[in-house]
């Protein structure tokens, strides 16, 4: 063994200084990916920091303060104000109105044993106590008498059966409607249905409960077809994506990936597609020939979809802007809690606006006067940090994104009508997200689509008031006898129940 092959390879100072700062950068991403999934694991999922309620006061101060060259937002927006008072909150009632059984419990003793005379009544104590009834399914018979003349010339006479939504069917549309609102919206998988049904005294089987699922979607999809074409027919929108488990028959023991694609307009209908991928060409599907305001993430797909039609303009989501600074915030807090002041000023405009309930115009001057200069004092210091930042740590990233999107992030500012974020459609996935922790899987990649037109046809009745069941039931009851000209009667924005005969 020779002398050299033991020597160390010389290594110059600067070249083991920059080995040094790279393998130090390394160590920081890896510890903050360890702190990110901790967070995700045992966190809270709100991404609220301790400190940032604001009272009435504060919100007031940070609006109107005297006008100033672009201030900074932490020193307009957090003046210091004695810590209010927790207010006793109120006992809420267990319910508005419910069916009421009323039990009156006389007393024994009517008679005075002194004087022997009936005693009055003085006053009352009343109680409460809630009961529970269980569910019932009420089998319906429809006898149809068949009348013939006995000469047997003029044949048989018989009513015709009412329209249903299964031909020859067992189901009514209520019990549809139960059906797909207990696995979209109660999240119950069709197996358990099964299991529950079995307890009220009827059996039907799993595949048989897929098919009412299968049916009831068809007939609604008309519905949600129109409701789209109305939708793009607009010139704003906001779209998501979110990803759900497929069971693939081409792939055995395995899921795979589909995804639910979503487009809506603020206070306007919800449109679910399910398509296999997120690719540009289901962006392109889900949007067709739509010209407008395009809400949506930094997801290169729609910028690249924006720059292939100029008709698009893209409006950008601060809520994904922020998320990314406050997960910044376990590195260099300093840093990042500046920007994240500053985001936190414009909601407290998008919350004053909310709470005095601004129209789009009025919206659109408060921007101006308010959001403005302090989206001017952010854009300075965001191009001062990017010069300062590693790009590969997590605040550098955080500031690249603001930097990129940065024409999309600014452009709400120009339309009253615009949101500041896509947080509407990304509620609008919840119920979808927690039914894949019930449901688990889609069992077929062609099923997809039947979650989506429940989905929009759910989601657009509750952001109207309207009870889902009760829209369902009236639906699908009347569409077996409906022409397509009529449609437009049981769309969301148009229903009106049904009046009883």
């Amino acid at each position: 063994m020779s002398v050299a092959a033991t020597v160390p390879e010389v290594v110059s100072l600067d070249h083991a200084r920059a080995l040094i700062c790279e393998q130090f950068q390394t160590i920081q991403q890896l510890q903050w990916h360890v702190k990110q999934l901790k967070k995700q694991l045992y966190g809270p999922s709100s991404e609220r920091q301790a400190g940032e309620s604001l009272s009435k006061e504060q919100i007031l101060l940070s609006l109107f303060g005297q006008p100033a060259p672009a201030p900074a937002t932490a020193e307009v927006l957090w003046p210091p104000v004695q810590e209010p008072v927790a207010a006793r909150p109120r006992r809420q009632p267990a319910a508005k109105a419910l069916e009421t059984l009323t039990q009156v419990l006389e007393p024994k003793e009517k008679v005075c044993p002194h004087c022997g005379k009936d005693k009055c009544e003085i006053g009352q104590e009343k109680s409460e106590r809630y009961e529970y009834v269980p569910a019932r399914i009420v089998r319906h018979e429809i006898i149809r008498p068949k009348l013939a003349c006995p000469c047997g010339q003029a044949g048989v006479s018989i009513a015709p059966l009412p329209a249903a939504i299964i031909p020859q069917g067992q189901p009514g549309a209520g019990l549809v409607a139960h059906v797909l609102l207990s696995k979209y919206v109660d999240h119950l998988p069709l197996y358990r249905q099964q299991q529950q049904m079995e307890r009220l005294g009827v059996y039907f089987p799993k595949s048989t409960l897929g098919d009412w699922v299968e049916q009831g979607a068809l007939w609604l999809q008309p519905l949600v077809r129109e409701m789209k074409r109305q939708l793009l027919q607009g010139d704003y929108v906001q779209v998501d994506e979110t990803p759900v488990r497929v069971r693939d028959p081409d792939l055995s023991g395995k899921c795979a990936t589909g995804w639910l694609w979503v487009l809506a307009v603020p206070g306007g209908d919800v449109i679910f597609e399910f398509h296999p991928g997120r690719a540009k060409e289901y962006a392109q599907q889900l949007l067709g020939d739509f010209k407008g305001y395009l809400q949506r993430d930094g997801y290169g797909v729609y910028a690249s979809l924006a720059r292939d039609k100029p008709q698009l303009v893209p409006v950008g989501c601060w809520s994904h802007a922020r998320r990314k600074l406050v997960d910044a915030l376990d590195e260099q807090a300093d840093e990042a809690m500046e920007l994240v002041n500053e985001v936190r000023g414009l909601y407290l405009v998008e919350r004053h606006a909310r709470d005095q309930c601004l129209d789009a115009r009025q919206r659109y001057q408060l921007r101006q006067q308010t959001s403005l200069p302090i989206l001017q004092a952010l854009e300075g210091r965001l191009e001062s940090l990017q010069q300062k930042v590693l790009p590969q740590s997590p605040l550098g990233k955080a500031v690249s994104y603001c930097r990129n999107e940065w024409p999309a992030l600014k452009r709400y500012l120009s339309d009253g009508r615009l949101e500041i974020d896509n947080n509407l459609t990304e509620n609008a996935i919840r119920p979808s997200a927690v039914g894949k922790k019930n449901w688990l899987f889609i069992g077929h990649p062609q099923a997809g689509w039947r979650s989506a037109v429940i989905y929009s046809i759910v989601v657009s009745c509750r952001r109207r008031g309207i009870e889902p069941w009760d829209y369902l039931r009236d639906a699908l009851t009347r569409l077996p006898t409906m022409q397509q000209s009529e449609l437009s009667s049981l769309l969301p924005a148009n229903w009106k129940p049904a009046q009883p005969a």
